[in-house]
């Protein structure tokens, strides 16, 4: 019986850091879900992407650290009494930078300057610069707190938007999620940073993608289901918003048959902007390993009630 199963596609490259701190514990390590079923007898699960009809199979589970901050593929299929951690401030640098790099390379038309040079014309390209421009950050948690600084940064008035409002004091001006459409309509540039829950179900529909101002940008790096699809197509065919960059779709594998992935002025990008490295994911996950084992708190412990 292995104590722990680990499964992701890099599995093994957790077993070192996992033996390490628990020697007498047996491991095993599985990327599919057929190798996965010769060890559902697993005590500890450790993963990103096993499928949740595997874990509701778990007869002994006491504990899942998901290698990941969104945990909305795991949580229902867990039992109340076992605890689920996820993984917390180990995304929020990286994904700020690849939700920058975007706003800045649509702001600053990279674009346009790229294909002027293949054409070989020499013509000038204004650019909008980040500074004086309001963002608007849906989802005030660790990643949105650093998509709030690096706001700050660039100069930017920096609006927000959360469940709670326990961060409202980081923004310049804070709104609850039934205040979605008045959120959107007075932002440049709106970064989703939301949890996957029946609230941020389509909380950005067709009324809020309206309301957006004409030239916005759209970034959603934190879970699909908070944008209807359809009407962000519609939306952005209409120029409301301008742009789109998406990491995080409904549906992923993003479908064949999906208009977005037609649309010039929609981005999309395959669930990358914050790659769970081993060596942030790792360490934390060995962290929460050492404090199980010695009865302490765990860290990034989710509210199965919330979703996060």
């Amino acid at each position: 019986m292995a104590r722990i199963l680990v499964y992701a596609v890099d599995a093994e490259d957790y077993l070192p850091l996992l033996r390490a701190v628990a020697p007498g514990f047996s491991l095993a390590a599985a990327t599919t879900p057929e190798q996965a079923e010769l060890h559902l007898d697993a005590e500890i699960l450790f993963s990103w992407g096993i499928p949740a009809d595997l874990v509701r199979r778990m007869p002994n589970l006491r504990w899942v650290q998901w290698l990941g901050a969104g945990v909305d593929r795991v949580v229902r299929a867990l039992p109340e009494h076992v605890p689920l951690t996820r993984v917390v401030g180990a995304f929020g640098t990286v994904m700020t930078e690849h939700v920058f790099a975007f706003l800045l390379a649509i702001r600053r038309d990279v674009f346009a300057i790229r294909a002027l040079q293949q054409e070989r014309r020499w013509q000038k390209v204004p650019g909008q610069p980040l500074r004086g421009q309001r963002l608007g950050v849906a989802g005030l948690g660790a990643i949105g707190r650093d998509m709030v600084q690096m706001g700050r940064a660039f100069g930017m008035e920096v609006w927000g938007l959360s469940r709670s409002g326990a961060h409202a004091d980081l923004v310049d001006r804070h709104f609850l999620p039934r205040d979605a459409s008045a959120f959107a309509a007075g932002v440049d540039n709106l970064v989703l940073v939301l949890p996957a829950t029946p609230e941020t179900n389509h909380l950005f529909g067709a009324r809020e993608l309206q309301a957006m101002r004409a030239g916005s940008i759209l970034v959603n790096v934190g879970r699909g289901n908070a944008v209807d699809e359809a009407a962000l197509a519609e939306g952005l065919r209409a120029g409301r918003p301008a742009y789109a960059q998406l990491d995080v779709f409904e549906r992923e594998p993003l479908p064949q048959e999906s208009p977005l992935w037609d649309l010039e002025n929609c981005f999309v990008s395959a669930h990358c902007s914050g790659p769970s490295e081993l060596q942030r994911v790792g360490t934390y996950a060995v962290e929460n390993l050492r404090r199980y084992l010695s009865g302490e708190p765990l860290l990034g412990v989710v509210d199965k009630t919330r979703g996060y």
